[in-house]
């Protein structure tokens, strides 16, 4: 009963540092949030310069003005359709790029402490992996590619002298495999292996 307590104790501990490495290293979408921020700060600037001036007696935009434009204006003009069409995009796509997740640099380890949180950069991953590929027999160059965000996907086409592969595409997935195996990403990539022959 101890020993369950104490395997169940860090299966949580492990998946408490893979949910804290995956938070801390997850895009923090700043353009789109600087742009709403601006938008709505500008927003608010022009109705709090509004209401002050309008309490002290000289507002800057007159009422009779705007209710006269308002009164020249129907719901089928085109141009206020546009500008609808165009405010109903401009929030769709703040709302797009809040919810879908970014594309982030870095790939988080798995760790068993929260506290300790580590990351392998794409670039490192990528040249990680191809030093890996390299290093099966038989293999003359490769070439690596990281694919997906939520399914990540390793692309690997190696280049050989040999006129027969065999199964050495095989041999190349395993490395990766196993390279990754030690490398613990928090979401590990699938495999794909693609072998050419080199032409003499």
């Amino acid at each position: 009963m101890r020993d369950r307590l104490v395997a169940t104790g860090e299966v949580q501990d492990r998946s408490d540092g893979c949910r804290a490495a995956v938070r801390a290293f997850r895009p923090r979408r700043v353009l789109p949030a600087s742009l709403a921020a601006s938008l709505l700060t500008v927003a608010g600037a022009i109705v709090a310069a509004q209401v002050i001036s309008a309490r002290l007696g000289h507002p800057v935009l007159h009422p009779e003005i705007t209710v006269r434009f308002l009164h020249t204006l129907t719901w089928s003009d085109p141009e206020l359709m546009a500008a609808g069409g165009g405010l109903l995009l401009a929030g769709l796509s703040l709302v797009l790029a809040a919810v879908l997740p970014g594309r982030t640099g870095t790939a988080p380890l798995a760790g068993d402490d929260p506290r300790f949180i580590t990351g392998l950069g794409r670039s490192s991953l990528r040249a990680d992996l191809h030093c890996t590929a390299l290093a099966v027999a038989g293999v003359h160059t490769a070439t690596v590619r990281l694919r997906g965000r939520l399914r990540p996907r390793v692309e690997i086409r190696a280049v050989t002298d040999f006129h027969n592969a065999g199964n050495l595409g095989e041999l190349v997935a395993d490395a990766v495999r196993d390279r990754l195996e030690d490398l613990d990403p928090v979401r590990v990539p699938q495999v794909a292996v693609r072998v050419a022959c080199r032409k003499s």
